[in-house]
């Protein structure tokens, strides 16, 4: 790469990076969503669980009452962004107009960086043009700057990590280096212990490794496993301590039972979920969190138990619910929004198209980015289908269809110049 045409790529990072962290603040003081509003849940919905566990901390009680009734210690939600929001909570004040605004520049930060990693995964696994274009079209993609802009929650820290794991975790097929699996293993950490899904992107990438280098990778893949164990020690032991167990997370009887029930076909029934009905947050309150999700869990096993037909169909709604925004059998509440369907199906569609295209290409980094896609939302085909949950993986999407995007226009040009060779022969 020339000088020139670096200082040509750099402008165009500044440029876009720029353009997305003001593009994600002109929305949200455009439609004000960073106003605070007065109701009776006591703020609850700034930041819903992720909130309440910040003002928890910002009071000295710890990371615990993720509802709306004090609950005690808690492992429901992730450590890494309840303290940052707590941080913010400190400087600007518990749920006051000055911290949603913090938490929005926040988000747009996360957000805006996200193309920043988007353009190194895609120059590196494919080409410049692709990066390029992942970026800029990043940027734009409407369902981040929701996200960024509208909700208090991880999901624009997710976005980020996810694109700086592909970048990061790329070159690990061919790596025998000790400090690359030993920065994986700390940028993993920190990733699971934001959402703790995101650690399962390490499997199709450790596979490639293991498959091409066999028993050579073992060393440095163990540096980078123990690396990433050292980093969330802390939290498995503390969770330990409170609950007895050894886990990154709690909540999986929960987020199975709302979501597989006699009262919809897949979808998740918010009346079931503690932080809608105080009846369940009270007897939360009284149990305790831990005899809280073992109840769940045998009301789940109850369930499964008599309920197989169901549970199979409601897995398929969910399936088809991720990647198209469709539920096969809709309910109250959950109608299907042909808007959403469109723009959901149509990302999804051209993200495979792309991945497809680097198959047929014989991109190594194809097969990858394939098991991703492929293994990475298999916990909420079980439990509930959202959009924040398909946003995790609108980062590869959007890369791949950038991928898709750049052969076509490379056809186009190829056919248009074939065309033009002969009339310009004849001419001659």
């Amino acid at each position: 790469m020339t000088k020139t045409t670096g200082r040509s790529t750099n402008f165009f990072l500044v440029a876009v990076i720029v353009f997305a962290f003001a593009l994600r603040l002109s929305v949200t003081f455009a439609t004000s969503s960073y106003r605070v509003v007065e109701d009776d849940t006591d703020h609850f919905g700034f930041g819903w669980e992720m909130g309440r566990v910040a003002r928890s901390i910002d009071e000295g009680k710890g990371f615990a009452s993720p509802l709306p009734l004090p609950t005690g210690p808690t492992a429901i939600v992730g450590p890494v962004y309840p303290v940052l929001l707590a941080g913010i909570f400190k400087l600007f004040g518990v749920y006051s107009t000055s911290s949603a605004i913090a938490v929005r520049i926040m988000q747009s930060a996360f957000a805006s960086l996200t193309c920043l990693f988007l353009y190194l995964c895609g120059r590196d696994a494919v080409g410049e043009s692709t990066g390029k274009l992942a970026a800029l079209l990043w940027a734009v993609f409407p369902l981040n700057i929701f996200f960024t802009s509208a909700k208090v929650w991880e999901t624009s820290l997710s976005g980020l990590l996810v694109a700086a794991l592909l970048w990061t975790m790329l070159p690990l097929r061919d790596s025998l280096s000790i400090a690359r699996w030993s920065a994986t293993g700390a940028l993993l950490a920190i990733a699971g212990l934001t959402n703790t899904s995101l650690v399962v992107l390490i499997l199709p990438f450790a596979i490639a490794a293991l498959w091409r280098s066999r028993a050579r990778v073992l060393l440095p893949a163990c540096l980078g496993a123990l690396t990433c164990l050292v980093l969330v020690s802390p939290w498995l032991m503390r969770n330990y301590h409170q609950f007895g167990k050894v886990m990154l997370r709690s909540n999986f009887p929960l987020e199975f039972r709302i979501g597989n029930n006699e009262f919809s076909y897949g979808q998740k029934i918010e009346a079931l979920h503690p932080s809608n009905t105080p009846s369940i947050n009270q007897h939360w309150q009284e149990v305790g969190e831990s005899q809280f999700m073992e109840e769940e869990r045998v009301a789940n096993a109850q369930y499964l138990s008599t309920h197989h037909g169901r549970f199979a169909f409601s897995t398929v709604n969910r399936i088809v619910n991720y990647w198209t925004g469709a539920w096969i059998k809709p309910i109250e509440g959950f109608a299907n929004s042909w808007p959403v369907i469109i723009s959901t199906s149509a990302l999804t569609l051209l993200g495979l198209l792309g991945i497809g295209q680097m198959f047929r290409r014989g991109i190594p980094a194809a097969a990858m980015f394939g098991g991703c896609l492929l293994i990475y939302p298999v916990a909420y085909y079980l439990t509930t289908s959202q959009p924040r949950f398909y946003h995790a993986m609108t980062p590869l999407l959007i890369m791949a269809t950038s991928y898709w995007m750049v052969n076509i226009l490379s056809q186009i040009r190829l056919r248009a110049t074939a065309q033009q060779k002969p009339s310009t022969a004849t001419a001659v």
